[in-house]
């Protein structure tokens, strides 16, 4: 019997005809998607990748890493994704880091993986499993292996390295379960939903969009790479519901957009990863586009507070509420909680904080509180309706005169300026 744990089977099942990616012209359903993954897995598992092995992964935006991140899973392997725009020597060490047995690469990072490669770790290319000559389904093995529980660590996802050297944070099946449930609360789940993915798959972002979009049962519109005229052309083809963009990216795609109404099919455009500038935002609000403000960082599985778009017409710049199932405060140097309007350093608690760092005991210590508490960094403060603002980091503020200033109102005050 399939494991429930395994969301992709269990869509396969339940709507196998019902499509699950979209990719330039070609198009899978869940069962299509379910039987590819299948023969991955039976590959990756003939190549000798056992439950619980961190693979690294180094591959460009494809259906083949979709495939790839699902039957890591579905094998109850770790899942590492790599930056692309590391060098050698910064991926040697973040496989190094994260305990990896096998780096997964293509053709196309071949050269990069191999520079990279650290004793120890064996190289597999996503080619030559495609053409292994035996047929997977005859091979003895089962392909859909009873996968780890839900504590279990899925993937290790290295955060930016804002504070200094990037970080393994490890995620568990739970905490993606919990991210993609509060981010349906949040923003609701539409049986033809279609959500369009040009951030990389190495990003939390990415990834939680594709787990989220099985669970949910709905379609993934992927990019390789975000280009603003391709994107603007998905749009208005592909019958995307919702697209999730960093601000610099939704800039590049207004300039593309022009004076056109926004997509009729869009119903979210979701904006994270940096502060918006409000003059972005006043531009895209002004030709109604359905934005949606969000909050969130790698150590949280994504997502931790989202304005959705009828908050951010009527309340610019917040992004909102905590997401169903977190908590969230705001703390002072004392670790005193502060009052409606007083800033201070984000707090985050909840099913969706990761286990910790590997191999990092110290670091997880000072991340995580011994009552749960995420201690992100990043300056904010709720305002009288528990609706969030977020300033800063907690290392970038300016003292001047006395006075604290955060680096986002210069920058708001520079924006401004013709």
């Amino acid at each position: 019997m399939l494991s429930e744990r395994d969301w992709l089977a269990m869509q396969a099942r339940s709507s196998p005809q019902k499509t699950a990616l979209i990719w330039q012209d070609q198009r899978w359903n869940h069962q299509e998607l379910d039987e590819r993954v299948s023969r991955l897995a039976a590959r990756l598992r003939a190549a000798g990748v056992e439950s619980g092995e961190h693979v690294g992964v180094l591959l460009p935006n494809s259906p083949e890493y979709i495939e790839t991140i699902h039957a890591l899973a579905r094998l109850g392997a770790v899942f590492v994704p790599l930056n692309l725009r590391l060098t050698p020597k910064e991926l040697k060490a973040q496989l190094e880091k994260a305990g990896c047995a096998r780096l997964l690469c293509s053709q196309t990072t071949r050269s990069r993986a191999e520079a990279a490669l650290p004793g120890g770790c064996r190289l597999l290319l996503l080619e030559e499993l495609f053409a292994l000559g035996a047929d997977p389904w005859k091979l003895d093995l089962d392909p859909h292996p009873q996968a780890q529980g839900g504590e279990a660590v899925q993937t290790i996802v290295f955060t930016s390295g804002t504070t200094g050297e990037p970080k393994g944070a490890m995620l568990t099946r739970e905490n993606h379960l919990w991210s993609a449930v509060g981010s349906a609360f949040r923003l609701g789940v539409q049986p033809h939903d279609r959500w369009l993915l040009g951030m990389p798959l190495y990003h939390v972002g990415g990834l939680a969009i594709v787990l989220r979009s099985c669970l949910y049962g709905t379609a993934v519109v992927l990019h390789e790479r975000f280009d603003p005229e391709a994107v603007a052309e998905s749009l208005g083809r592909d019958g995307v519901t919702i697209v999730s963009l960093v601000p610099t990216m939704l800039k590049r795609l207004l300039d593309v957009w022009g004076d056109r109404p926004p997509p009729p099919s869009l119903r979210v455009a979701l904006i994270g990863g940096a502060a918006i500038p409000p003059r972005l935002l006043e531009r895209a609000l002004e030709a109604r586009w359905p934005i949606a403000l969000t909050y969130g960082l790698t150590e949280a599985a994504s997502q931790v507070a989202t304005a959705p778009p009828e908050l951010v017409r009527g309340k610019p710049g917040t992004v909102g509420k905590p997401l169903p199932f977190t908590e969230l405060r705001i703390m002072d140097e004392k670790g005193r909680n502060v009052a409606p309007g007083e800033v201070g350093e984000i707090l985050v608690r909840g099913p969706t904080v990761m286990r910790g760092y590997v191999l990092d005991p110290e670091g997880t210590r000072r991340a995580i509180d011994e009552e749960g508490w995420l201690h992100t960094g990043d300056l904010g403060y709720l305002d009288e309706e528990g609706d969030l603002w977020v300033v800063g980091r907690l290392g970038e503020t300016i003292v001047t005169g006395g006075e604290n200033v955060y680096p986002q109102e210069v920058e708001r005050v520079l924006l401004a300026h013709p």
